[in-house]
């Protein structure tokens, strides 16, 4: 692995199908089942933090592309959610996987919402990309439902 470079997983949950050919480093694509004329694929990278935000952006363009990136360093790594609507999420991951907030984020938090429990909750939602992760989260289930699917079959 060169230098500076973080094990990484794309995921593109949903790319039009006329899109496809845009994305030269995914190979083996899938029809998504949820959506009707849209694919789905995913690729291992080994990506520099510059190169992933440079890949993030540049998917990004791709009309109607729903995708997320992990970076897993040793002890930590960062998560890049994209969907349409809400465009592009970056969290700071711990070596857990679990998104991190730093003090100088809560403080503003706590500041912003007045005392409003209300406010904060949803502060703290849209901090910890919660949005993202209610519409990525139907596409992520589909994946491991199939086969869930095929190992109730096998038995």
């Amino acid at each position: 692995m060169a230098r500076g470079q973080i094990p990484s997983r794309l995921v593109i949950h949903a790319c039009p199908a006329s899109e496809i050919s845009r994305i030269q480093i995914i190979s083996n694509w899938t029809n998504q089942n949820l959506l009707l004329g849209f694919q789905t694929g995913s690729a291992d990278l080994k990506l520099t933090n510059q190169e992933a935000e440079s890949l993030v952006s540049e998917l990004s363009q791709l009309p109607n592309c729903t995708f997320e990136l992990i970076q897993s360093g040793k002890d930590s790594g960062v998560l890049f959610m994209h969907q349409p609507g809400l465009g592009i999420f970056r969290g700071e991951l711990n070596a857990a996987g679990s998104i991190v907030l730093g003090e100088d984020r809560l403080q503003l938090m706590l500041e912003q919402s007045s005392g409003n429990h209300r406010e904060f909750t949803r502060l703290l939602r849209l901090a910890l990309g919660q949005s993202w992760d209610d519409l990525l989260e139907p596409f992520r289930a589909q994946e491991y439902s199939e086969n869930v699917v095929l190992l109730n079959r096998a038995g």
